[in-house]
C-alpha cells in the first residue's frame, strides 16, 4: 500500500550533506512506489514561534509565512522525515524553529511513522546523541514512543563529503524503500 511520505530538510544549505541524505530517503522511498514530498526549509520563509499560545485555542498559529503549508503537509503524511545537519552535536536551528512551530497541529501528528537523518562532521555517533535526544523529545511531547530509523552520516564535514559514507545511502535509501 503506498504511503504518503514528507521530508524536511532542515539545512540551510542546497545540496548539502543532509539534503544528499534526504534525496537517497525519497529515491528508495519513491522506487517503493510512494508519494513524496520534500520540503527544503532555504525555499521557505519560517518566523520563530511568539509563545502567544494564540493556536491553542484556534487550532491556528497567528503568524502567516510557509509554516501552514507545511503543517498541512505533515498532518496528511503517513511518513515525516527529518533530514539535518549536526551544529554543535545537535539540530540546526532551521529544523528547532520548525518544531516550535507546530504546536497548532502537535495532537494531529502523533499517528506517523518518523525517520531522523543526520549529517556531521564527527566521526564519533556519540557525539550526536543530544540531536537524537531532542527529536525524541519532540516526538515524546506527542505521545509517539519512538522512530523508525535513524541514519547517522558521519565524517562529512564538506559539501558532498557524504557520498563517501556508503553505508549512511545505502542506509538511508533502504529506509525509504522499506517505509
Amino acid at each position: 500500500m503506498s504511503k504518503k511520505v514528507v521530508i524536511l530538510h532542515g539545512s540551510p544549505r542546497v545540496s548539502g550533506n543532509s539534503d544528499i541524505l534526504a534525496k537517497e530517503f525519497k529515491k528508495g522511498s519513491e522506487d517503493a512506489g510512494n508519494e513524496v514530498k520534500k520540503i527544503s526549509f532555504p525555499m521557505r520563509f519560517i518566523n520563530y514561534c511568539k509563545g502567544c499560545l494564540g493556536c491553542v485555542s484556534s487550532g491556528e498559529c497567528v503568524i502567516h509565512d510557509d509554516m501552514s503549508g507545511i503543517l498541512a503537509d505533515m498532518v496528511d503524511a503517513d511518513v515525516i522525515v527529518f533530514a539535518s545537519p549536526i551544529y554543535f552535536n545537535t539540530i540546526s536551528g532551521q529544523m528547532k524553529t520548525m518544531i516550535d512551530r507546530l504546536t497548532p497541529k502537535a495532537r494531529q501528528l502523533n499517528d506517523k511513522d518518523y525517520y531522523f537523518l543526520f549529517s556531521a562532521a564527527s566521526d564519533n555517533q556519540k557525539s550526536l546523541e543530544p540531536a537524537v535526544c531532542e527529536l525524541r523529545g519532540f516526538l515524546n511531547c506527542m505521545g509517539v514512543e519512538s522512530e523508525k530509523g535513524i541514519v547517522f552520516g558521519l565524517n562529512a564535514e564538506s559539501e558532498g563529503e557524504i557520498n563517501h559514507n556508503e553505508n549512511a545511502l545505502n542506509q538511508a535509501f533502504e529506509f525509504g524503500k522499506n517505509i
